[in-house]
């Protein structure tokens, strides 16, 4: 009897000291993945991250292919995205949806500024043409319309002027604002739009009676990123004159395209090339606003926005173009 009862205290203490052990023991993370569902385009690729060490498999491979979470689109359709934890334990998936997507044409199409038409804007592949109209609540109201086509090669602008709402045409300068390289980290001025990442400013007047051409003096952003006001000089340098962009790169003096006057619009075409001498440019994208003043007053802005009581001015963040090629 006295053995039963030992035994009996034994098999307790061990059932105890069993239970402890479990309950030290570090529990599993439930596996879970930072993305459920996206979209991509044909070509295009989205990493997605397992909050434990996973397997990956497509269920599709034909639409979607997936390495270390890296998920390719191979062709339109849709495919689950699955990712294995352990012996199978735990299981996790994403639903991708690959779609089409937009593809350059053949022959990438380039604008002639020297034809005296504008017929060959209408023959532009539309997505890849950037536009911007002037609403009728704006504040400023000088700027009644652009557009924006980019290739390798060159920076195509159309802009129409609303030449009521511009009184003294003597010497009216039109700015060209470009975050060229399609970051917010370089570049500032923050006046004329939300985002503050202008690299470049292009300047010159354009108005006799009409419109003239556009050959202007091209300006690097020198100051700190976001700020506003343009530095004529490097700040680190104030007596190198190598770096001092508008006096010895001013007008004239850095062709960067040519420009015409035809039925109301102007054509202005920048050439990339020289632009990128000055900064750095993206290969795939760039952001680009337009200013045209009076008395050094704003008088047309576009990009704009309606001026409300939520946003005076109604100030917007710049045009992003995609570049044809």
């Amino acid at each position: 009897m006295k053995a039963n009862k030992f035994m009996a205290v034994v098999l307790a203490a061990l059932t105890v000291g069993f239970v402890a052990c479990k309950k030290d023991e570090p529990q599993v993370d439930k596996l879970a993945l930072d993305k459920t569902e996206v979209s991509i385009a044909v070509g295009e690729t989205v990493q997605l991250t397992a909050n434990l060490e996973v397997a990956w498999a497509s269920s599709n491979e034909a639409v979607a292919t997936v390495e270390a979470g890296l998920v390719k689109g191979i062709a339109e359709g849709e495919a689950n995205i699955i990712a294995t934890y352990g012996n199978a334990d735990q299981t996790a998936m994403c639903k991708v949806t690959v779609t089409k997507g937009s593809t350059p044409p053949a022959e990438i199409p380039e604008i002639d500024v020297t034809d005296g038409s504008l017929a060959d804007w209408d023959a532009l592949p539309a997505e890849y043409v950037v536009s911007a109209v002037c609403p009728e609540g704006a504040a400023l109201l000088g700027l009644k319309s652009v557009k924006v086509y980019a290739t390798e090669m060159y920076i195509n602008i159309l802009v129409e002027p609303n030449m009521d709402d511009i009184q003294d045409l003597s010497w009216v300068p039109f700015h060209v604002y470009l975050d060229i390289d399609n970051s917010d980290e370089t570049g500032g001025y923050g006046d004329e739009f939300t985002d503050a990442n202008t690299d470049i400013l292009c300047e010159t007047a354009v108005f006799a009676d009409e419109p003239i051409a556009y050959n202007p003096a091209v300006f690097k952003w020198w100051g700190e990123v976001g700020g506003s006001g343009w530095e004529w000089t490097d700040p680190a340098n104030p007596g190198d004159e190598s770096n001092f962009w508008g006096a010895i790169i001013g007008e004239g003096q850095l062709p960067v395209g040519n420009s015409q006057y035809v039925d109301g619009k102007f054509e202005i075409q920048l050439l990339r090339e020289l632009l990128g001498t000055v900064h750095p440019m993206s290969e795939e994208a760039f952001g680009i606003g337009f200013d045209i003043q009076q008395n050094w007053s704003s008088v047309g802005i576009l990009p704009i926005g309606e001026d409300t009581e939520e946003n005076p001015g109604g100030h917007v963040a710049k045009l992003k173009v995609r570049i044809c090629k």
